[in-house]
Order: structure tokens, then C-alpha cells, then sequence
């Protein structure tokens, strides 16, 4: 896509982080932009805030891990500005523990959201795109961990690996088929937002093992140091917004390479993983 200027996104996630920052910053170049958040009155607060910069947007309460909502959210894109053409799937949710403690909510709950949202999006969005036969893109948000799975983010980084193997997938589908859609996918290392208070949106009637998060100060200030620090999410906004000006795939940032040649190097040398772990519940001893 060359120009955005009149286009019309969809961001999921967008009341916050790195999706409000997409927003404001696809907002600038005169996109119309549909917020949708799980959380309404953080939606309504974002739609607030753009349409007083001067972004013509509207908010729909959306939970990405239903697709009958996905669906109602593209139904709601069409209504109000006739036409789609950038997807932003970014809607995610991180919880941390060792894999084996976690319960079957943790991990439902996680691949609901950052597997089956993007999934959801795909399905709902990509046959309108199509159909449009207009330039298009749709924009996936994985993660550094995509490449390599971080100790005590088990359900987060398999779920993220499983978002970068889609996209590639898409990527090639799309081309194959002779449209006019691209496809991007954002791999952030760690970023100054909220996802590492994700439980706060948990489905009603869940039972986590991973609840000690908010119950334990401790782990808790833990989980703020780690999760809660990193780039801006303006900085991940400003590369995302150049892949797709540029059709662009592959969206890094700042001084990540040598994370991901750390993870290539075993890979391609077919030595054991780095150890790369965190929290208070596992502590490398010996092994390395």
C-alpha cells in the first residue's frame, strides 16, 4: 500500500499499547480507523482521544477469541466507512510460569487470543479484501519469541511461533493467488506496555494456575521489571507503518539481530538452544 491517506483500518487491541500507538500513528496519515478492545471503556477512551487529534474512528467492543464477534466487527467496519484495507491483528495476552504448572485455562486463554484472534481475523477480513481488488495489508503482531521459546513463556511464545508460521503462510497464499494484499509481521522484543497485566481481562470462570501473578507482590514486581519495560510502542509503530508503505514483511526493530542470530546460530549449527528464561519459579543451575 503507497497511499493511506482516505483508507480505512481495523486495529484489534487498539485501546492500548502498541495498538493505540498504530492508531495515532496510521491516524496521521489520514486513515479512518476502527478501534476494537475488549475493554469498552478503554476503547471508547482511545476513539475519544484520536477523533480529538483529528482521526475520524469509531470503537467496537470486540473479544478477538470469538469469531462470531470478529465477524460483527467486520460487518461494523463495512457499515461505517464502506471499506477495509489494512488488518491489524495485534490483540495479545502474556502469562509466565513454567509450562508444566500452567493450567489448561492458562493455555486456552492464551491461544484464544494471539493464535485464534489472528485466525479469527484472517477468516473474517482477508475474503472482503479479496473481494475489494483493492491494495490491501494485512499486519500480524508475533514477537521476538516467535524464533525461539523463552523459559516460563510457554503458552506466549508457541502461540507467537504459531502467528509467524501463519503469516508466511498467508504471505505466500496471497501471492500465489495474484492479489493485491500484503502481509507484515511485527516481532517486538520487549515493549513498555500493559500486557503483562493481561489477567485483568481473563474470561469469567477460568482457573488459572497462573493467578499468582496478581496475588503475589513479589512475583508481580517481577512481572513489572521484565514485562513492563523495553521500547516505546511508538517505536514499533513507526516500523510497522513503513512495511506496509514499503510491502515490507518482516517488521524488527532497534538492536534485535542479535537475537535472532542467537537463535539462528543453534538452529543452523544443530547445538542445543540458548537458555533463556525468567521469573522467580525456575532458576538455570549448571546447565546452559
Amino acid at each position: 500500500m503507497r497511499e493511506l491517506n482516505g483508507k480505512a483500518g481495523v486495529i484489534t487491541g487498539g485501546a492500548s499499547g502498541i495498538g493505540l500507538a498504530m492508531a495515532e500513528r496510521f491516524g496521521r496519515e489520514g486513515m479512518r480507523l476502527v478501534i476494537a478492545d475488549i475493554e469498552a471503556e478503554a476503547t471508547d477512551r482511545a476513539v475519544a482521544g484520536l477523533r480529538a487529534k483529528g482521526v475520524e474512528a469509531v470503537g467496537v467492543r470486540t473479544d478477538v477469541g470469538r469469531y462470531a464477534e470478529v465477524e460483527a466487527l467486520a460487518r461494523a467496519a463495512l457499515d461505517a466507512f464502506g471499506r477495509v484495507h489494512l488488518v491489524v491483528n495485534n490483540a495479545g495476552v502474556s502469562i509466565t510460569g513454567p509450562t508444566w504448572k500452567m493450567s489448561l485455562d492458562d493455555w486456552r486463554w492464551v491461544f484464544d487470543v494471539n493464535l485464534w484472534g489472528v485466525v479469527h481475523g484472517i477468516k473474517a477480513f482477508v475474503p472482503i479484501l479479496i473481494a475489494q481488488g483493492e491494495p490491501g495489508h494485512v499486519v500480524n503482531m508475533a514477537s521476538l519469541a516467535s524464533f525461539g521459546g523463552t523459559g516460563e513463556h510457554g503458552p506466549y511464545s508457541s502461540s507467537k511461533a504459531a502467528c509467524l508460521s501463519i503469516s508466511q503462510s498467508l504471505y505466500s497464499e496471497l501471492i500465489a493467488a495474484n492479489t493485491r494484499i500484503g502481509v507484515s509481521v511485527v516481532c517486538p522484543g520487549l515493549v513498555s506496555t500493559n500486557i503483562h497485566r493481561s489477567w485483568r481481562n481473563r474470561p469469567a470462570g477460568d482457573r488459572p494456575w497462573s493467578d499468582r501473578e496478581w496475588n503475589d507482590p513479589q512475583h508481580q514486581a517481577n512481572s513489572d521489571a521484565f514485562q513492563g519495560s523495553g521500547v516505546g510502542p511508538d517505536e514499533i509503530a513507526d516500523a510497522t507503518l513503513d512495511a506496509v508503505l514499503a510491502d515490507r514483511f518482516y517488521v524488527f526493530h532497534g538492536d534485535s539481530r542479535e537475537v535472532r542470530e542467537r537463535f539462528a546460530h543453534s538452529v543452523l549449527s544443530g547445538e542445543n538452544p540458548p537458555v533463556h528464561t525468567w521469573g522467580p519459579d525456575l532458576r538455570p543451575a549448571g546447565r546452559t
